[in-house]
């Protein structure tokens, strides 16, 4: 199988939300380099690509270029900024996956980039002299997002990081943030203020997901374009009324909350298999 045929079935696949991410931020990077040497050969400069898909620090020129409110966290011009990116993307979301879904983390990192666009946006509206007019890009507030809801969901779960042993992830989660965002604040500040943006978004996620509250559901739409298909045929298969079928949904992810409560309280390892094995069948959905 080609690598081409891997992307493919990549994305025809349900339940694959970080890797489809990780692999349109790889393609968007080669791309976006590609496209920039192409023009630093013609301009001498290169900044076509930053205009097309970067987020500006003026409203106005956001407004005639909306699409870059997306586009911005999928391109990275540097190869040490797309693997720090990443890598964290992929470690924290893989918890993520496995603890809430597949479809969520796709909905908290293009939610969470968002708000940290327009975060950004906003401060350098009030204080254009500290923003310095920099071109906002990278994944960093998307990333951000799903740090810190997985850090508040799963505040007890150890994480046994290389030269310290075993962790907590509230305390990684807590020195991400401030290694990343608070750490000399003036120095990128518009970008740090992205961060802040998506850590808020992700505390705003944990926060409703609590309660029961998927503020992705806006994006319903757009992911059931790909898995129509899939969701026709468990349709078609179902057999059960709908009132027992949304009675079956709801004492699920009642459950669910338990189960994460549990884990919270207690950390991962307190589970039994029946409850890990719960857990990872319904994130799967």
């Amino acid at each position: 199988m080609s690598v081409l045929d891997d992307i493919k079935h990549t994305f025809r696949s349900r339940n694959n939300g970080l890797m489809k991410l990780i692999i349109i931020n790889l393609i968007v990077f080669i791309a976006a380099n590609v496209t920039a040497g192409i023009s630093k050969l013609m301009d001498g400069s290169g900044n076509f690509v930053y205009m097309v898909l970067g987020l500006s620090p003026d409203f106005f020129t956001v407004i005639t270029h909306p699409w870059t409110l997306f586009t911005y966290m999928f391109f990275h011009m540097d190869v040490f900024h797309i693997l720090f990116n990443m890598l964290w993307l992929y470690w924290m979301g893989q918890l993520f996956v496995e603890f809430i879904g597949s479809k969520q983390l796709i909905s908290t990192y293009l939610l969470g980039g968002i708000a940290g666009g327009i975060l950004f946006i906003i401060y350098a509206t009030l204080f254009p002299a500290s923003a310095g007019g920099s071109i906002l890009i990278g994944a960093s507030a998307a990333v951000m997002a799903i740090v810190i809801a997985i850090g508040f969901l799963l505040p007890n779960y150890i994480v046994h990081v290389f030269l310290l042993g075993a962790v907590k992830l509230k305390y990684i989660a807590l020195a991400s943030f401030i290694l990343s965002t608070v750490i000399d604040f003036y120095n990128n500040t518009g970008g740090k203020i992205a961060h802040i943006g998506g850590a808020l978004y992700g505390f705003l996620f944990f926060t409703l997901h609590r309660k029961g509250v998927d503020l992705g559901k806006p994006f319903d739409k757009f992911f059931n374009f790909f898995t129509h298909r899939a969701k026709m045929k468990v349709a078609y298969k179902r057999t059960t009324s709908d009132e027992d079928y949304n009675s079956d949904k709801r004492a699920k992810e009642k459950r669910t909350d338990e189960i994460l409560d549990k884990i919270a309280k207690s950390g991962y390892d307190s589970l039994n298999k029946e409850e890990k094995d719960f857990l990872f069948k319904q994130s799967g959905k």
